[in-house]
């Protein structure tokens, strides 16, 4: 019965023993196989791994200097977490970057040392996107009225139908600049140690994958006990009946 029963644990779990070897291998001798200098760059890989492809970077039209990703601005080679989701545009002027999102207008202060949340405006109407009227920050909403900012850093509408509003407007840039602005976000990649650690222990495949291969650990273990007890039983079985027979005489 034991012996038919490590059999077909045996059988049942071959290919992930097999794959765990493989991948331990690996992991033991990670810079022989230049798993912490090569990088994955396939965006199946990287919605896998909930990350960022170069479809997702946006700049200014007139501007490359600035990224946007997500809720991250890149301004001069530094990443700033603004925390703001659904970016809708933004622009800057002088040292204040001014990010706006369907109801909030946000004003990030640069300085030598340290980029902070200056200001944060919430509306409790639409807002359509961000520019300039008259070299001043401005904002129109989704019902065409403009709001000028005051020197508070306030948003005031604008009773004058005819002012001048240019919309600050975003861009996907070329590809090149997309993975630049990408690397300064979440690097070259997805790391290949990364990956084999993530297939080593099943995170890679989800969950379920994951507790079948926790319960093979166990039958690992049971194949290992189980084995040793077969191969050895019937030695010590011979050696007790030799001893047994030779008492007799």
């Amino acid at each position: 019965m034991l012996k038919r029963l490590h059999k077909i644990i045996g059988l049942s779990i071959g290919v992930i023993v097999v794959h765990l070897a493989i991948t331990g291998i690996l992991l033991m001798y990670p810079y022989s196989f230049r798993l912490t200098e090569t990088y994955f760059t396939n965006d199946y890989l990287y919605y896998l791994y909930d990350m960022h492809t170069p479809s997702d970077v946006r700049v200014l039209e007139d501007s490359d200097a600035m990224g946007l990703i997500g809720s991250k601005i890149i301004v001069s080679d530094s990443v700033i977490e603004t925390n703001l989701e659904n970016i809708i545009s933004f622009l800057k002027k002088d040292n204040h970057i001014f990010l706006v999102n369907s109801n909030t207008v946000l004003v990030i202060e640069e300085n030598d040392f340290e980029a902070r949340v200056y200001k944060r405006n919430k509306f409790e109407f639409s807002l359509y996107s961000i520019g300039f009227s008259n070299y001043q920050v401005a904002i129109k909403d989704v019902d065409n009225n403009i709001f000028i900012m005051n020197q508070n850093f306030d948003f005031i509408k604008s009773n004058d139908n005819t002012i001048d509003y240019v919309e600050s407007q975003l861009v996907t840039p070329s590809l090149e600049l997309s993975q630049y602005f990408l690397n300064q976000v979440q690097g070259p990649g997805i790391q290949a140690l990364r990956f084999v650690a993530d297939l080593h222990n099943g995170r890679f495949f989800g969950s379920i994958v994951m507790m079948i291969f926790f319960i093979s650990s166990f039958l690992i273990i049971f194949l290992a006990i189980s084995g040793f007890y077969i191969t050895i039983r019937p030695k010590v079985k011979r050696y007790f009946y030799k001893k047994k027979n030779s008492s007799k005489f």
